[in-house]
This record gives C-alpha cells, sequence and structure tokens, in this order.
C-alpha cells in the first residue's frame, strides 16, 4: 500500500512523450497534407512583396502565407483567431514549423507584403488543380445563391424615395432661395434660382453668410424665449439643406443605375429576397448574389454580384472567368434563370453553347395545345416580304411590343428558327 502511494506521488502525467514530431500525430488523409501539397508545388513568392526594411529580420514570408491561407481554408477569418490556431493547432504547427505570430504581426504581413489579391491566389491554385486532375475545363456548371450580409436590417435606403425626397428638397431651396433674394434686395444681392442644386452651390452660399455674420458680429442664440435673427435662420436652413443634399446625392451615386436599393451599414449590399424565408413574409434583407462555376466536383471560379437575378450576372461571370483561365467554357451550363436573348447572343458571339433553358421552356416543350396554340406570335406565317399574318390570314400591322415579354418571345423565335 505504501509503495503505491510512493509512485502516485511521484508520477507526472504530463511529462515529456515520444514522439516529438507533430508530422506522426497528422492522419494520412488529413486536408493538412494536401494542402502542403499544393503549397509546394507552386510558387507563392510572387505574391509577397520584398521586405525592404532592417534590422531584425521577420518571419518567413511563405509561412505567414500559408498559415493564413490554412486558416481561410478552415473558416478561420480574424486576426486574434489566427494567432490563437497558431498556438494551439497541431496542422499549423507542422505546416509554419511552429509559427506564432501576434495578430499584429498577421495584419502588418497582409497590408504590406503581400500583392494582389486573394482572387489572384485562388485561380493559380485552380490552374495547378486542373493540370494534375485533368479537370474537363470545357464544361461549367453555373448556379448562384443569395448570402446575406453583415448588416442592419432595418437600416435601409430605397432609391426611389431618395430620388422623391431630393425632388421635395429641391423646392424647398428654392423658396428659401426666393425669401432671401426678396430680404437681400435692398444690399443688391441675388441668389441665383434653378430646378435642380448641386452641393456646392449651397456651400458657396453658406461660406456667404458665414461672412455675413462675421462681419455683423452676431451671435447665434436658442431655447425657448430666444429670437433668433434673419442671419441665423438663413444660415441654418442653408446649411441643413446642404447636409440633406449631399447625403442624397451621396446614397444615389452609391446605388447607381443598376440597384434600387442599399444598406446603410454596409453599402455594397442590396436588399433582395432570401431562400431562406422563416417569417413567410417576403422580407427583404440585405444581402448578395453569389455566383459559382464548378467543373469535376471542384469550383473554377467564384465571383459576387448585387444584383437580384441571376440573368444578369451570366456575361459579367463568364468575363471573370475568361479573364482568369484565358479562354471560355465551351459548354457553360446553367437553369433557366439565365436563358434569355441578351445572354444567347453573347454566347452565340463568343462560340459557347446554348446549354440554359429559358424561362417558358418546360411549358413549351410539355404543353401541345399551348405550344400549338395560332394566336402566340411564335406561330404567325411569314412571308418573303417579311410581313405576319393571323390564323385567319390577315397581315398585321406592327404597333408596338411590351418590353416585358419581347425578351423571351424573341429568344424562343430564334431557338425555333435554328431548329428548322
Amino acid at each position: 500500500m505504501q509503495s503505491l502511494e510512493l509512485i502516485q506521488g511521484y508520477f507526472n502525467p504530463k511529462q515529456l512523450k515520444v514522439p516529438l514530431s507533430f508530422e506522426i500525430k497528422i492522419p494520412f488523409d488529413s486536408e493538412a497534407r494536401t494542402f502542403d501539397e499544393v503549397f509546394r508545388r507552386i510558387d507563392f513568392r510572387q505574391y509577397i512583396e520584398t521586405d525592404r526594411t532592417v534590422g531584425r529580420i521577420g518571419y518567413n514570408p511563405v509561412n505567414m502565407l500559408k498559415l493564413i491561407l490554412f486558416c481561410m481554408m478552415e473558416n478561420i477569418t480574424t486576426l486574434r483567431e489566427m494567432e490563437k490556431a497558431a498556438k494551439n493547432d497541431i496542422r499549423l504547427m507542422w505546416l509554419t514549423d511552429e509559427l506564432k505570430p501576434s495578430h499584429q504581426t498577421i495584419n502588418q504581413f497582409i497590408k504590406e507584403r503581400l500583392k494582389g489579391n486573394i482572387e489572384d491566389i485562388f485561380h493559380e491554385i485552380n490552374r495547378y488543380i486542373i493540370n494534375k486532375e485533368q479537370i474537363e475545363v470545357d464544361k461549367l456548371y453555373i448556379d448562384g445563391t443569395k448570402i446575406e450580409a453583415n448588416a442592419n436590417k432595418y437600416k435601409f435606403v430605397w432609391k426611389g424615395s431618395i430620388e422623391k425626397f431630393r425632388d421635395k428638397l429641391y423646392i424647398k431651396i428654392t423658396k428659401q432661395l426666393e425669401a432671401m433674394n426678396e430680404r437681400y434686395q435692398e444690399m443688391c444681392i441675388f441668389f441665383p434660382l434653378g430646378e435642380t442644386y448641386e452641393p456646392e452651390t449651397l456651400m458657396k452660399i453658406v461660406s456667404y453668410l458665414e461672412i455675413e455674420i462675421c462681419q455683423k458680429s452676431i451671435s447665434f442664440v436658442y431655447g425657448k424665449g430666444q429670437r433668433k435673427t434673419a442671419l441665423q435662420r438663413d444660415y441654418e436652413k442653408m446649411s441643413d439643406y446642404h447636409s440633406k443634399l449631399t447625403e442624397y446625392n451621396h446614397y444615389i451615386e452609391v446605388i447607381g443605375p443598376s440597384r434600387n436599393s442599399c444598406a446603410r451599414t454596409d453599402e455594397d449590399a442590396t436588399f433582395m429576397h432570401m431562400k431562406e424565408d422563416h417569417m413567410r413574409n417576403g422580407q427583404l434583407k440585405a444581402g448578395y448574389n453569389i455566383q459559382i462555376g464548378v467543373s469535376n466536383e471542384y469550383i473554377l471560379h467564384v465571383d459576387v454580384f448585387q444584383d437580384r437575378s441571376d440573368y444578369q450576372t451570366l456575361i459579367p461571370f463568364l468575363e471573370g472567368y475568361k479573364k482568369a483561365y484565358g479562354f471560355y467554357p465551351k459548354y457553360p451550363v446553367a437553369d433557366a434563370g439565365y436563358g434569355g436573348l441578351k445572354n444567347y447572343r453573347y454566347l452565340k458571339l463568343n462560340d459557347m453553347g446554348l446549354y440554359q433553358k429559358y424561362s417558358m421552356n418546360s411549358k413549351d416543350t410539355s404543353d401541345k395545345k399551348y405550344s400549338s396554340d395560332p394566336t402566340r406570335p411564335v406561330n404567325f406565317k411569314k412571308d418573303n416580304l417579311g410581313n405576319y399574318y393571323d390564323e385567319h390570314g390577315e397581315m398585321l400591322t406592327f404597333l408596338w411590343h411590351s418590353k416585358r415579354r419581347v425578351d423571351i418571345n424573341e429568344a424562343l423565335w430564334t431557338l425555333q428558327k435554328e431548329a428548322r
């Protein structure tokens, strides 16, 4: 009994153990080994700036980049989490030769030593995988999803509302300037009037009023029982109008011509319907449209868009693919959300196949009564002169077309014409 107590008293469960190498503890099929193999085959020094500082030698820049990329692969995105992972994750210890930088060092390396962007590194890795795995780059399967932005869903800006408020503000500015022109008529001062105004014009008026206030030594008063001078009232109103007009113009410029909304806390995000609508009330949330191109189960291209519709993203997505790899995919496959006349013409112009259905394809191919309906424009008869005739043989005269349906109808007509 005494011998057992003696052994327990002198035994240390945290004593040094074998093996001492982390490599032995990492499984052969671990993602860290695959990452290390790919990293060794690519020269990543081309994405690292040469260190021109003098003094103490810094950390190995290749291992620093390896640390950052592996953390991003594991969805470790914050600098402090990267610092913590470098000290506790044996995979990172093995990959980086036990590199343990602080979060300030990682931040400094990202800002000062990295050149280019993460997309260049992503496509560089993909080019290696394409050659190694013999990926069929002529086939690209495209689809998208909407991801909610990290923004306040209650602080939104609508373009239509901003434009309406700005038009009302123009009217208020005109009335204020008319009153000021009447008030300062004896001083031979006239402020020009217009239908619209620029913030620079209002700023000049505000600066002039500031000079007048200083020259006349007018002190501003506030609160009940205090009577403001005419100069103070004019100055406060014009300053308020200037700040509001600046804000309206800023948001209209941020939203741009292709969007109709943005979030105040994330101006790049657009309010759109998400796939997960738990309240089932069609709630709009700030988000992004993420487009992904896949071939042989590998993601070859990723892009982020502000457009809510997939239809508008196909052309810029394929242009980004061409910029990254130097060629277009021969068979870009996508669902009916990408089909339309504009996209079909673009694909034909760049020698790509039409592997995207249009929105009415299912009805046109399965509903025989609908597809053979003689009142549909695509079933009208056409003579050699280009005149169209209805089911009764009467010649039709073109008056107008619906912008909403012309794209689908023309695309359908083009497809049927090619099929014949």
